[in-house]
């Protein structure tokens, strides 16, 4: 997708620390070292680290409850905390609760711990989270990774369309899904509104199938001339605002916070919300595995497909992130214009085009710094001040802000909720019951 480059050759010269472009040959830049240990490799080790510590966690729950299931019978582990991390709903009703009472959600406080430390990660050092902490985004990484090399056994056509299929479709979705949910964040409509429509009108519900149908050929037909690529990824893009749209207006300003705290006190489902979330996982239904399969597939074919059009917390931390004044900066009178940096960038920002980086796309991953071949050309640097920041030292203060925040509710007693062991046994075994179960988030309360 990079802008056609003019015609000037790069040529390294073996031996020497020097770059010597063809036309400019009086020009000399300084070559850069390229370490055994570079931002990538770091960035690979912190991605590990965290995905061991996030598949532990995983297990720790899943016998956790296995004991619940058997009254005790199977070896006994006890309950993490840090399994709230997956509640990202939970996270969004307990900030709201954080900001209308003043209060930490009783029922799952490391929910809310977690994704507060997020937030705050996020507004100091950009969407560090995504690249150097996030399970999902390490799957999302290197399942494009893997892609790439795929995708180097086609003809360029072919990996034409394999790339583009996803964002093509994508796009189709969200110009139908995108009305749809400003339209219910307007209370124009709701939930019910769809079951009703084929009854009200078979003429508009006609139209809307119309509609559906020529959203989703028009990426697929349309010229690049008038439908370019990047308008393309922009309206895909749009699901992932619409989504978190429609959460922070449903929850952060509709919902009353003394409603959350009856919520939370009260409601037999929000004491089991993690058990049902792994209860979904166990029991997926046909439709939940093609939908995660495609997702997954999609991710393969193109890059970080999930972080860039769905993921709601990519949203509101790629927002977040414009107040940070960490940023890639490149220095037009060092770059020789390459291209380099736009082609590694997997968010598909055209990083040879600008001065400072301010996309909320960008995840602060290195990977164009890592690949420019003129030392000083390209640099994460603190605007205003103007100061290099190494790559070791953005992942110590990206990781280690991530794990102070968690450590310090640890040690402060915040962490732990107020379930006991034996009302965790006690509801788990009754967990099939209807009081249980939650629709377009009405919760029953005791």
């Amino acid at each position: 997708m990079a802008a056609q480059r003019t015609d000037t050759s790069v040529e390294v010269i073996p031996g020497s620390a020097q770059l010597q472009t063809e036309g400019t040959s009086s020009q000399k830049r300084k070559q850069k070292r390229v370490p055994w240990m570079s931002p990538t490799r770091f960035r690979w080790i912190s991605q590990i680290a965290f995905m061991i510590v996030f598949i532990g966690i995983g297990c720790q729950f899943y016998f956790f409850v296995r004991y619940c299931e058997s009254g005790g019978t199977t070896p006994y582990f006890s309950r993490p905390p840090g399994i709230e991390a997956c509640l990202p709903i939970g996270a969004f009703m307990s900030l709201k609760y954080f900001l209308g009472m003043g209060k930490v959600d009783p029922i799952h406080p490391a929910g809310f711990i977690i994704f507060a430390s997020i937030l705050l990660t996020s507004f100091l050092f950009q969407r560090g989270f995504c690249s150097w902490i996030c399970p999902v985004g390490t799957i999302s990484e290197w399942a494009w990774r893997l892609g790439d090399w795929i995708k180097s056994k086609f003809n360029k056509t072919v990996r034409y369309w394999v790339e583009m299929f996803p964002v093509k479709l994508t796009c189709g979705l969200s110009m139908i899904t995108t009305p749809i949910i400003a339209l219910m964040i307007l209370d124009v409509i709701n939930f019910s509104s769809f079951k009703s429509l084929y009854v009200i009108s078979h003429t508009l519900f006609y139209v809307m199938l119309s509609f559906i149908g020529i959203a989703l050929i028009a990426p697929f037909v349309l010229p690049k001339k008038i439908w370019p690529a990047r308008l393309e990824d922009s309206i895909a893009r749009a699901w992932k605002y619409s989504i978190f749209a429609f959460f922070a207006v449903s929850i952060l300003i509709k919902m009353p916070a003394q409603q959350l705290e009856v919520i939370f006190t009260r409601s037999p489902y929000m004491k089991v919300a993690d058990v049902m979330m792994l209860n979904f996982f166990r029991n997926l239904s046909l439709l939940a595995i093609i939908v995660l399969s495609l997702l997954f597939l999609f991710s393969i074919l193109n890059k970080n497909y999930w972080c860039r059009y769905f993921c709601p917390y990519g949203a509101i931390i790629g927002l977040l992130g414009w107040a940070s004044v960490f940023r890639i900066v490149r220095d037009s009178k060092t770059c020789i214009d390459c291209g380099k940096c736009t082609k590694a960038c997997p968010v598909l920002i055209e990083v040879d085009k600008k001065k400072i980086v301010y996309s909320q796309e960008c995840w602060a991953c290195y990977d164009c710094v890592e690949v420019c071949p003129v030392s000083g050309a390209l640099d994460m640097k603190i605007v205003g001040i103007g100061k290099k920041v190494h790559y070791a030292v953005y992942a110590g203060l990206v990781v280690g802000l991530f794990v102070v925040f968690m450590n310090t509710a640890r040690f402060t007693g915040v962490w732990y909720n107020n379930v006991s062991l034996d009302e965790y046994m006690y509801r788990i075994s009754e967990v099939d019951d209807p009081k249980y179960k939650h629709k377009q988030g009405k919760f029953e309360i005791e």
